[in-house]
């Protein structure tokens, strides 16, 4: 902020000058700049000080006017009331006086001002001009403010973001065994314990055996929030296509505003399509088969060429030694 200090000191000192080179009314206004960083319902007071360094008695018209900046601190415009949201509008946010003040010469007074910051403001910087211009009435002073011709007081003010943001995996599953290519495999439900709306978005990367990534699935393409307090279970379709055998699923998720938080989760499957399933089981059922039918030919059919019940007995004519006898039968 202390950029707008110098640039702001420096209009708020050629306004000055410009008042007493014209051997006008003589006033000077103090400070130049309230700077504040705040939250939402807090209550600020401050005071401006108005001196009439003239010889001559004033009257000044205290007005506030919204005001864009640029970028590096330089006043861009004054804006028109109607151009400004109430709801994150500083006019709105400052309370003070707006009667004419009456200055004898020499004379110098104080402006109260409150800074109440509502519960609804929205976090960012705002800008305002507390102008005191002088003349016969209010339109003329307030003319003297937006043509840059009057001194004032400039406000700046941070409203800090407090909001509690976090998104919480309460799961991440994916089925075991994927085969349908109609599928919802992929199930992952978030939790938001925070204190605003999440909207989730990220992708689930596929990853093969070596480490290659293969496939992406999007995640929370339907841009569903999940609220404060709430969860959301989602499910996604695990493409097949190409896919056959184990991979790992990397869930990847960011959420948030200005401040963008991450979480992640991996999961396993095996990706095994049905046609395929039927092909290879199909295959190893003609081996088996192909198999089968080669011992049964090489192995039984040689022992099936006679079918006869009959058991063939060779009979020596001659008598063979005792030792070989298998019998020993004797007369009683």
């Amino acid at each position: 902020m202390q950029k707008y200090f110098i640039i702001f000191g420096f209009i708020g000192t050629a306004c000055l000058s410009a008042t007493i080179a014209l051997a006008a009314p003589q006033y000077s206004v103090l400070p130049l700049v309230i700077d504040e960083s705040l939250e939402s319902r807090d209550i600020v007071n401050r005071e401006i000080t108005i001196a009439n360094t003239g010889s001559e008695p004033v009257t000044v018209y205290p007005s506030i006017n919204n005001i864009s900046v640029q970028e590096g601190g330089t006043v861009q415009e004054f804006l028109a009331p109607v151009e400004s949201d109430r709801t994150t509008s500083l006019t709105a946010w400052v309370e003070m006086a707006r009667s004419g003040i009456d200055l004898k010469a020499g004379e110098t007074r104080k402006l109260p001002i409150i800074l109440r910051i509502p519960g609804t403001a929205k976090p960012g910087e705002y800008h305002a001009f507390i102008g005191f211009g002088h003349g016969r009435n209010r339109d003329e002073a307030e003319t003297q403010v937006r043509n840059g011709r009057a001194p004032g007081t400039v406000v700046s003010i941070v409203i800090e973001d407090k909001t509690f943001s976090f998104l919480k995996i309460a799961g991440f599953v994916i089925d075991r065994f994927v085969i349908n290519p109609d599928n919802q495999a992929a199930v992952y439900t978030f939790r938001n314990p925070g204190d605003e709306p999440l909207t989730p978005t990220g992708e689930i990367i596929i990853y093969d055996s070596s480490g290659k990534e293969v496939s992406t699935i999007p995640v929370n393409a339907e841009e569903v929030s999940v609220p404060p307090g709430g969860e959301h279970v989602f499910t996604a379709t695990v493409p097949l296509s190409g896919l056959f055998g184990k991979y790992k699923a990397f869930l990847s998720v960011e959420y948030g505003g200005a401040q963008r938080g991450s979480v992640q989760d991996v999961g396993f499957f095996y990706a095994l399509p049905l046609h395929i399933v039927i092909l290879v089981v199909g295959g190893l059922l003609v081996l088996v088969a192909g198999a089968a039918w080669y011992t049964h030919r090489k192995y039984l059919d040689d022992n099936d060429e006679d079918d006869s019940d009959t058991l063939m007995v060779h009979v020596r004519d001659t008598k063979s030694d005792p030792v070989h006898h298998d019998l020993h039968i004797s007369r009683s």
